[in-house]
């Protein structure tokens, strides 16, 4: 009702509540209020200056709040991760790892360099985070991040680049798996978010470290892996070389056949009979049920030319396009439903999903800040934003159950004040 959409207002305040504790001063609460209503807004770009005239506030305060104030970031990300847990948690959610780039021109902000940036298809001067959200039945948004530094950026030669963005000088150099297993360990530790399988693409499939640190925290992993991933078929045996004379006997295992080599799981895809591959519907999407055909099979994984261990191999074709192929492994138990496998296969969507509604909504890549404190800050109160837009859609799930994320924001637009701004005021502002 329109008496339901008005007191939209009072649920932002009520929700900015939670967070209230999280912050030591009074104004750290105040211009953290005034950021996440300027990333609510329908403001045209969501970046400082813009959201600060949008709001009739002054323009200074507001990036020394964003990029040099000093404030906790932990009590915030698991204040919101509880609530994320309590609005969306379920006992077979998914966590989700996840990449995302922007572009910037300049080489001044923090963790810049030529890489591979999403945004653009291609490798680009970009700053690329390291996302973990989280998706269920009930839902998806974000739940923490971590800025991607190149490796290059711990050289000398990047010393004063290092010190003019803040870098903690406790940071060390970090792939993007190692980053996503952090991530992933501390919400866990936390305690707050359900959940039973890890979600990712064939950056982090590709890790085995990962994967083992995803099995080792006793979630169950479905992840992408590249064509040439190799395996076998069957449980493979292996053998510790006899001893020889007097000299020890050597500790390190062989295959008990030494021509029973692994081969990639490409190869296996096109060994299987036509009758191995089954019609599977992943999901219903917005234009019908998405549907692609499956082949799932229990393989050995080979490590170093090892056996590692028993998983599933997952293998996905485009119908449309029988050419496209997709290869997954998954530690899930050997009894797990089919059903269950293949809803993994349609789990990539929600990150995805929540990478652009970050960015077209709540201003993910819209910010302009150079240093580490500042990228952090920014895209913890995007994350509170994205998260604020679901909770209340689930607060409303019964009166009103087929009502989307974006129509909430709609409704709140509706009701959000617009500060009128008149000639002594815009004076006030940026003076």
């Amino acid at each position: 009702t329109p008496c339901d959409i008005h007191d939209l207002v009072d649920q932002l305040t009520a929700y900015q509540q939670h967070f209230a504790s999280a912050f030591v001063r009074r104004d750290q609460m105040y211009w953290a209020d005034v950021y996440l209503r300027g990333l609510l807004s329908n403001c045209a770009r969501k970046s400082i200056e813009p959201m600060a005239l949008h709001l009739n506030v002054p323009i200074r305060p507001l990036p020394h709040f964003i990029g040099q104030r000093t404030w906790a970031t932990e009590p915030l990300i698991a204040q919101l991760q509880q609530l994320v847990g309590e609005s969306l948690g379920q006992d077979d959610g998914v966590f989700l790892i996840d990449e995302s780039g922007v572009v910037k021109h300049g080489a001044d902000s923090v963790g810049v360099g030529y890489q591979y940036c999403g945004a653009v298809g291609k490798v680009a001067r970009c700053q690329v985070g390291v996302y973990l959200a989280y998706a269920s039945r009930a839902g998806y948004t974000f739940l923490d991040g971590q800025l991607f530094v190149p490796a290059d950026w711990f050289t000398d030669t990047f010393a004063d680049r290092r010190c003019a963005t803040d870098l903690p000088v406790t940071l060390t150099s970090q792939t993007k798996p190692e980053i996503a297993l952090a991530l992933l360990t501390r919400a866990v530790a936390r305690g707050h978010m359900p959940g039973r399988w890890v979600a990712a693409d064939a950056l982090y499939g590709n890790s085995p470290a990962f994967r083992d640190g995803v099995a080792a925290l006793d979630l169950q992993y479905f992840t992408a892996v590249s064509c040439d991933t190799l395996i076998w078929r069957r449980a493979v045996a292996v053998v510790e070389p006899p001893a020889s004379g007097n000299r020890r006997k050597p500790g390190k295992v062989r295959l008990k056949t030494a021509t029973n080599l692994p081969y990639r799981v490409d190869t296996l895809a096109k060994r299987m009979p036509a009758a191995a591959w089954t019609r599977t519907m992943i999901m219903e999407g917005s234009k019908g049920p998405l549907v692609c055909d499956t082949v799932m099979v229990r393989v050995t994984e080979a490590r170093a030319g090892l056996p590692g261990p028993r998983l599933w191999l997952v293998i996905r074709r485009n119908v449309a396009d029988p050419s496209d192929l997709r290869y997954y492994l998954s530690n899930a138990p050997e009894d797990t439903p089919a059903a269950e496998r293949a809803r993994m296969l349609g789990m990539r969507w929600p990150v995805e999903l929540t990478f652009a509604q970050g960015k077209q909504e709540v201003g993910l890549d819209a910010y302009d800040v150079r240093s580490w404190q500042g990228w952090h800050h920014h895209m913890l109160l995007v994350m509170l934003a994205h998260a604020f837009l679901v909770w209340v859609r689930v607060h409303w799930s019964v009166q009103a159950p087929a009502l989307t994320r974006n129509q909430v924001r709609l409704f709140l637009l509706s009701v959000l004040p617009v500060p009128l701004v008149d000639a002594v005021r815009a004076l006030e502002l940026v003076i």
